[in-house]
């Protein structure tokens, strides 16, 4: 039988070991639980934004990324030399395409990458620069001088058509778009006739908006839900029935840089005419 001193050891040693054991399991504990609070911070911020899905707040405990608060929205209309005293307006919407491929060369050297207004509704982590090019009313510049150099500096833009302009002189056609939509670019509704939304009777209103809608997604084979207020123009009751017509994202002429805190279907942009220089912009 074990002398006293032998039961004494072994007691102290057992004694030892459980408070061993106890103190890596407080530890363990208390780091499960540090980690845990870090993560469901991470979620709380992210997902104070009502724009971010809940697929993007899973994907934030799983990054040590962040998702940027601002998105620039560059404005664009013609991308052509034109030079005419006479038509003040149409030379300031006018970018040549040599001031354009300058803008994508600058992005593209800075690291910007171009995303679609779908961003608002669902940002992407692993876009740490993200831009939106968008190209308003669709005219056939928009073929032959900005789709060959987004193509070549690896961009994307965002075309917002007046339907019933397709097809028609100095518009893009139905075939030019399809051809467009195949290498990645996106188009969205600026109505069927570019009216002032803001004057027209409920009835006319809705089959702007909705109809306009409803032949881009059966001509192009995919849903649309982007749309641009013609010159900028609208009232409650026009964002309410862009609403109810299902667009996810709309985009006005306020001038500014939207963030994810902003209403998807007000969102601002920045205007850019044949002297913006880049560089300037950001940064100023």
């Amino acid at each position: 039988m074990p002398n006293k001193a032998k039961i004494f050891r072994r007691i102290f040693l057992l004694i030892v070991l459980s408070a061993g054991f106890l103190f890596f399991q407080f530890t363990k504990k208390g780091k499960q639980n540090s980690a845990v609070q870090k993560s469901e911070q991470k979620i709380e911020n992210v997902q104070s934004s009502p724009a971010v899905s809940s697929r993007v707040a899973e994907e934030a405990t799983e990054s040590t990324g962040t998702i940027p608060a601002a998105v620039p929205i560059f404005m664009y209309h013609y991308i052509r030399a034109y030079a005419n005293s006479a038509d003040p307006i149409g030379e300031n919407l006018s970018v040549p395409p040599q001031k354009f491929e300058e803008h994508l060369k600058w992005l593209k050297e800075n690291n910007y990458a171009t995303v679609f207004p779908e961003y608002f509704k669902a940002p992407n982590l692993m876009t740490a620069k993200p831009i939106i090019l968008t190209f308003d009313d669709g005219y056939q510049d928009a073929f032959d001088s900005a789709f060959p150099l987004l193509q070549k500096y690896q961009m994307s833009g965002m075309f917002y058509l007046i339907v019933n302009k397709i097809g028609t002189p100095g518009y893009l056609t139905w075939e030019e778009i399809l051809t467009m939509q195949a290498s990645g670019m996106v188009f969205g509704s600026h109505t069927l006739t570019h009216p002032d939304l803001r004057n027209l009777t409920p009835a006319n209103l809705e089959k702007e908006i909705q109809e306009s809608r409803e032949i881009l997604t059966q001509k192009l084979g995919q849903e649309i839900t982007d749309f641009c207020y013609p010159s900028g123009k609208y009232t409650d009751a026009v964002t309410k029935e862009v609403k109810n017509a299902n667009y996810q994202t709309a985009v006005t002429t306020n001038s500014g840089i939207s963030s994810l805190k902003d209403d998807p279907l007000l969102l601002e942009r920045l205007r850019i005419t044949p002297k913006t220089d880049i560089a300037t912009l950001f940064n100023r």
